[in-house]
């Protein structure tokens, strides 16, 4: 196995992007219909964001986010602090479930708050004051050098009848993490609902990580010296919760811009996937069985039937290049990785409703790109993602061996460290390329996209609209000598790095 194919099967794995959702659009199209389930119940509008970022910073188990409008208890108060102070630290109170097991639960909130947790007092509500007093809590003990001695004077009308230490609420409210309830009242007194815990949680991470300066940084930019302010975001289109929050600089250029620019639209466009659908497939009676060799073919036929989800009708009709696609979105399907936490997935979910979204590419562009390719070449990339682990030594002649001491989900686990942590250079090793070269992937995949992506950048920077754009594109476009931001440089642009 080539040096050349295993980066072909990485990069398009994490940088293509109308594909990190190639398997859900073909069982939608062809496998048997699941049965309609009924709808869970959805927090309050004020509440929905911050629920859905808690979510994605993978805090709490999942089995949590149900039941937003009920009263919080201290088993879920407690498990809650604990699973922040975890998240914050990276250390851990408990080896156990603390979610189910209560004895563990105990244990972890009398070891980390000095607390007793007594079996009658499990289901008992607790007040939105005992809520931010645990919270408070949890960021001193997550952060001890932070500034916690403010003079800030409470003005709300319930705070003269509150007894007791008020130090938490001073902190929380005089950074914007605690709000009233309304006629100028904290209601600290009131319960506290799932739906409050889970707002004031999410908010309360993420103040913690911005304030510690350990917000992902990412491979950001700003081009000025045209007529038009454009901002540069470099994706990874498969991510984890390790690149969430992104820090202020990236979400506060993502506010103040008029439009976002992206490959493709994923929000908006059933007739490209459509087409994608159509072109995944042989519609002329032939099977991946005809177009490729007969081991490469049982090779295929082994993965597909060990993977269990497409029967042979189904993926005996996959091309070569949407059959590798396939294989490597049901590889990472249990993994923590996925196309649901890409950067741009999650700017497109925040631009709905608020700004347009421009298309780069769109799901033809991309989907004609490997359509393009030579047979042989489609059938190294689906050989690429067949080969298994006792078979890597056996063809390592000419791999690079950083690489191929790596499976796939290392190799991206260690571009989203670059990425978290803004190291462009970095990431510009992960996805190397001779810029030189006039092999067909090389020029296709690479050189005419950027090509492609930097001409529409001028067109962003020099129209007349005066508006700021965001654009997000795959990173490896943006660097390298070959990259957008090297070509901006060199036509005199000024491109600055913000991290």
């Amino acid at each position: 196995m080539k040096k050349t194919r295993k980066l072909f099967t990485i990069l398009c794995m994490s940088l293509v992007l109308c594909f990190v959702s190639i398997n859900y659009n073909f069982q939608v199209a062809y496998a048997n219909p699941v049965p309609s389930k009924q709808q869970p119940e959805q927090p309050s509008i004020w509440a929905l964001e911050d629920v859905q970022m808690l979510s994605i910073y993978d805090i709490i188990d999942i089995s949590m986010f149900k039941e937003y409008q009920s009263n919080v208890t201290y088993r879920e108060l407690y498990t809650v602090g604990v699973k922040l102070y975890e998240k914050l630290t990276g250390k851990t109170v408990s080896d156990e479930d603390i979610t189910i097991d209560d004895i563990a639960l105990q244990k972890a909130a009398y070891k980390l708050f000095n607390v007793f947790l007594l079996d009658d007092n499990m289901n008992v509500v607790v007040t939105r004051k005992d809520v931010v007093d645990v919270l408070y809590n949890v960021i001193k003990k997550a952060e001890p050098t932070f500034d916690y001695e403010l003079d800030y004077s409470l003005t709300y009308d319930d705070i003269s009848s509150m007894d007791g230490n008020l130090n938490g609420v001073i902190y929380l409210v005089s950074n914007n993490l605690l709000n009233g309830i309304g006629n100028n009242k904290l209601g600290l007194e009131n319960s506290c609902t799932k739906e409050q815990l889970f707002a004031l949680t999410k908010r309360a991470y993420y103040y913690t990580i911005q304030k510690s300066n350990r917000a992902a940084k990412g491979a950001f930019w700003k081009v000025s010296g045209g007529k038009n302010t454009v901002y540069l975001l470099g994706s990874i289109h498969i991510a984890d919760s390790s690149i969430y929050p992104m820090n202020d600089d990236i979400l506060e250029a993502f506010d103040s811009s008029d439009a976002l620019a992206v490959e493709v639209n994923l929000l908006d466009n059933r007739e490209g996937i459509a087409y994608m659908q159509q072109k995944m497939v042989y519609s002329d009676g032939t099977t991946i069985e005809q177009h490729v060799s007969k081991e490469t073919y049982e090779a295929y036929e082994e993965a597909m039937k060990s993977l269990g989800v497409l029967t042979k009708e189904q993926y005996d009709l996959l091309k070569p290049w949407s059959a590798a696609f396939t294989i490597q979105n049901l590889q990472v399907a249990d993994q923590s990785i996925q196309a649901g936490l890409g950067v741009d997935v999650y700017f497109m979910s925040k631009s709905l409703f608020r700004k347009p979204i421009i298309e780069i590419e769109g799901y033809k562009f991309q989907t004609d790109l490997f359509e393009s390719f030579a047979p042989e070449f489609q059938e190294q990339f689906l050989q690429s993602v067949l080969v298994k682990p006792e078979e890597k030594e056996e063809n390592n002649e000419d791999v690079d061996p950083a690489i191929d001491s790596m499976d796939n989900i290392d190799v991206i686990a260690g571009m989203l460290e670059s990425w978290r942590t803004g190291n462009v250079e970095e990431l510009e090793k992960s996805v190397a390329y001779d810029e030189n070269s006039t092999d067909e992937f090389t020029k296709k995949f690479w050189i005419d996209r950027n090509d492609h992506m930097y001409e529409s950048v001028l067109s962003y920077l020099n129209d007349d609209s005066g508006k700021t754009y965001f654009v997000i594109v795959g990173a490896g476009h943006m660097v390298t000598n070959a990259g957008i931001v090297k070509k901006l440089e060199d036509e005199g642009y000024s491109v600055e790095q913000i991290k």
